[in-house]
């Protein structure tokens, strides 16, 4: 008969990568020290247990197997983590003989809590079966972070000033956030005639990128609105040719969005309003005089004089083509007026 001594070892957790905030990654690492009485092929397996925070989320403290590694390497994920385990978001590994991980691609509120790791060896009896002959387990592990509300600030900077009709508003929105992670973000670009006044939606952007013009939107002048993500957190807004009709107040009104999980749907963490910024010109539309000059005041009959006929055309048009033909139709018009009889006449723009 031999008797074969009962192998031991030390089992000790540890944090690899900590989390500070929600969504940031987890990583623990279990390390097996002084083996002893191991036999030649024996080979060591891992269960990772987790309890929760008392009262976590408003339920009770709870506590559920993450999953395995048996002697053989293969996985046998817990009824509770076992989606996580299979889309990635969540790992069981073996990095060295004697050492296991524990991954947590983004880790969520539940997950706060106590972490175990318990390691057995496991040696090939006569029969050539696998055998459990010793098992240790480390102490509890605290994983947990402060669950600080997260906070979004926007500012709205204007980028291009329309100081007349027909020129170009441009403004830049920028986010600021703190507690917040990886993030997406939805923009929805806003006006209003005044600070009393109703209040408009011009353009939108989803946080998958996704553009559309809102209903106060003329859908002639869709044209002249731009919106694009132009950093990071940064949005551009554009409109071109503005009219008195665009004349007000625009900001961003943005929510933040976070994923619990690659894949899955976006969830809204916060939103803020950004500052406003006016558009404000004065259009009062072109305007031209008329002034005669002649070189004599007494003219006989039968003598010749001359007329100057002078023109000049000011103000604002919205479209610089326009203000060039309605000055030359002006010239060609008083041009024919000035003729009058014999009395030749001049013109000059």
């Amino acid at each position: 008969m031999f008797f074969f001594s009962e192998p031991s070892f030390t089992v000790t957790l540890e944090a690899i990568s900590n989390p500070q905030m929600t969504a940031e990654p987890t990583e623990l690492a279990c390390h097996v020290t002084n083996i002893t009485h191991l036999p030649l092929g024996g080979r060591l397996g891992v269960t990772w247990g987790h309890t929760t925070l008392p009262g976590l989320v408003g339920g009770p403290q709870t506590s559920n197997s993450i999953g395995s590694l048996d002697g053989y390497g293969n996985l046998m994920p817990g009824a509770m983590y076992s989606d996580r385990l299979k889309s990635g978001v969540m790992s069981l590994t073996r990095v060295q003989p004697d050492t296991f991980k524990l991954r947590f691609l983004r880790t969520q509120e539940i997950d706060m809590g106590q972490y175990v790791c318990s390691v057995s060896a496991w040696s090939v009896s006569s029969q050539g079966d696998m055998m459990n002959t010793g098992e240790a387990q480390s102490a509890p592990l605290a994983v947990r972070w402060d669950t600080k509300r997260p906070t979004l600030n926007v500012v709205a900077k204007r980028l291009r000033e329309a100081s007349v009709g027909g020129a170009t508003f441009e403004m830049s929105c920028a986010v600021a956030t703190e507690n917040l992670g990886e993030a997406g973000y939805s923009v929805l670009v806003q006006s209003q005639d005044s600070l009393e006044g109703a209040v408009r939606t011009i353009m939108t952007l989803s946080p998958d990128n996704v553009l559309q013009h809102g209903g106060a939107t003329d859908p002639n002048r869709r044209d002249s609105l731009v919106l694009t993500k132009s950093g990071p957190a940064e949005f551009r807004f554009r409109l071109a040719g503005v009219q008195l009709s665009d004349r007000g107040f625009y900001w961003c009104d943005i929510t933040a969005w976070t994923k619990q999980q690659p894949g899955h749907t976006w969830t809204r963490a916060t939103s803020a309003e950004s500052n406003k910024v006016k558009v404000d010109f004065q259009e009062n539309g072109p305007s031209f005089s008329v002034a005669i000059q002649s070189d004599g005041t007494n003219v006989y009959p039968w003598e010749t004089a001359k007329m100057e006929c002078s023109l000049s055309v000011s103000g604002s048009s919205p479209k610089t083509g326009a203000h060039t033909a309605l000055q030359g139709f002006l010239e060609r018009s008083l041009a024919d007026r000035c003729t009058m009889g014999e009395i030749p006449s001049q013109h000059h723009s």
